[in-house]
């Protein structure tokens, strides 16, 4: 109230981790199962499942036949993982190991040694266009803003305290038009932030979250998958890092963006939500004669750590971009909010970086 911002983590008290699917039924529904899990153990990733599911994807039922243990991410319906061999479909809670590690292994094996491929719907998705949609963001986001029509670049907003408000992946769709994505609970706020901001711009911000969904092809074999798919060149020189494209898998129109959350060579593929499933049926069959795997939010974080990529628990509103080692994604030559508190932060934890020598 003091700072226009909090400087510790309010996530799990923050209005805004709600959306308008918290009707005044869905809220019933909640309180009843709060009270009545008011003396429930607080096993680790403890799944409230009553009001559910509230937004599913379009992958939504053909993953819940083949096994798919759901979570709810602001509304949304995102794999935890997958029951096989035998293991019941269902949460297992314990404060030590369970069958749902050796499941989670199972599929993180498969996305390194073979591919997999995930539902990732659940991510907000954003689209900022207009005359002044580029030069608005480019004053706002820290790093260079993609200079490409399908270029990718990785930022973060920050509150002009310095503080990490949200990371983000920006593609370019056009000259005036930028496709935004970040995670799930961070729609209201990025919205909210984008509004603030930009407001009197000739910008328009529509939200796709639920208008699109999305799939992440992952693996060493994954360009094989995709090449069964379209005819088009997916080598390094054709379909370069951090570069998107649109293409046709299925009779659908999608954009194919080359990047990896999970630290292995693929794609996310992001489209309108009406043609998703037909999308994963067409990679699944391609798939499986490289051994394609479906894989969970649970496996997906186990890789990205075990490659140390940042994510959403550790980028907050309690550290600024040197705190949390990412100036590489941070270029100095231009203004952006915040930077006079990132430079000072820079210049402190460079400080304290300094070898101490005793003068005795």
């Amino acid at each position: 109230m003091a700072h226009g911002a909090a400087n510790i983590q309010m996530r799990t008290l923050d209005p805004c981790r709600f959306g308008d699917y918290a009707t005044k039924d869905w809220q019933v529904v909640k309180a009843k199962e709060d009270y009545c899990l008011r003396h429930e153990i607080p096993f680790p990733h403890f799944n409230r499942l009553d009001g559910r599911p509230v937004k599913p994807s379009p992958m939504y039922q053909r993953l819940a036949e083949k096994g798919a243990v759901y979570e709810e991410v602001f509304g949304h319906e995102r794999p935890r993982w997958f029951a096989r061999a035998g293991v019941e479909q269902r949460d297992h809670y314990s404060f030590r190991h369970t069958p749902v590690d050796d499941m989670v292994a199972l599929e993180c094996r498969a996305v390194r040694e073979a591919v997999g491929i995930m539902d990732i719907s659940a991510f907000t998705k954003v689209e900022v266009s207009g005359p002044d949609a580029a030069s608005k963001l480019d004053r706002l986001l820290p790093n260079r803003l993609p200079q490409k029509v399908g270029g990718i670049g990785l930022s973060h907003f920050l509150h002009e305290s310095g503080r990490i408000e949200l990371e983000t992946t920006v593609v370019k769709l056009a000259e005036d038009r930028f496709y935004l994505v970040c995670a799930a609970f961070f729609e209201t706020r990025l919205t909210d932030y984008l509004s603030q901001r930009l407001e009197g711009a000739d910008v328009s911000i529509r939200v796709l979250s639920t208008d699109w969904a999305a799939l992440a092809l992952q693996g060493p074999k994954s360009r094989d998958v995709l090449a069964a798919t379209r005819t088009a060149e997916l080598d390094n020189a054709s379909f370069r890092w951090l570069s998107a494209q649109e293409i046709s898998i299925a009779g659908n129109s999608v954009w194919a963006m080359r990047l990896s959350y999970a630290g292995e060579l693929g794609w996310e593929i992001h489209g309108p939500a009406e043609a998703m499933l037909a999308v994963y049926d067409a990679l699944w069959a391609a798939g499986e004669a490289y051994g394609i795997t479906d894989y969970g939010s649970f496996a997906m974080n186990a890789m990205r750590m075990e490659k140390m990529f940042k994510g959403a628990g550790e980028l907050t509103n309690e550290v600024t971009l040197p705190e949390a080692d990412v100036m590489r994604f941070v270029r100095l030559d231009n203004d952006f909010v915040g930077k006079a508190a990132t430079e000072a932060s820079a210049q402190a934890q460079q400080n304290r970086d300094i070898p101490w020598t005793p003068i005795w």
